[in-house]
């Protein structure tokens, strides 16, 4: 009998404030590749940990370098266009959860057999990431 855990397995995992926000690695490539710093939660690049913006607003202001914006799902859907227009098409972002590879995909496609690009990572918010990177090198956005 399946129970509904299985099939939403790993659900909880996904919820951590850790796994809701962009890798700190990826965070510093966002933020050096033009990546607005703004945000609910910040890097401290001295601990390495995450920070929720309330907590020391007025610090960021007062010791800048210290700490990298780090976005959520959720501000990187809002900032991710949802159709890309080239000269030959336009490709609908999609953002899926691979079960069979336990990780996130983000395909730019115009249909089934003709997708621009496929993105892989760990977490949604690393996917959304590197799609965003992708698309400010290839100057989609």
């Amino acid at each position: 009998m399946t129970k509904i855990k299985d099939v939403v397995g790993g659900m909880e995992e996904d919820m951590k404030p850790e796994n809701q926000v962009v890798s700190l690695e990826l965070d510093k490539e966002l933020k050096e590749n033009g990546y607005k710093q703004e945000g609910l939660w910040w890097w401290d690049l001295e601990t390495k940990s995450i920070l929720p913006v309330g907590y020391f607003s007025l610090t960021i202001k007062s010791n800048p370098q210290r700490y990298v914006a780090a976005p959520t799902v959720a501000e990187l859907g809002e900032r991710l266009p949802k159709t890309i227009r080239t000269k030959d098409n336009d490709y609908n972002l999609v953002i899926v959860k691979d079960l069979n590879k336990l990780q996130y995909e983000a395909e730019l496609d115009y249909s089934t057999w003709d997708i621009l690009k496929t993105i892989e990572a760990d977490t949604e918010a690393n996917a959304r990431a590197k799609m965003w990177l992708y698309l400010k090198k290839e100057k989609l956005i």
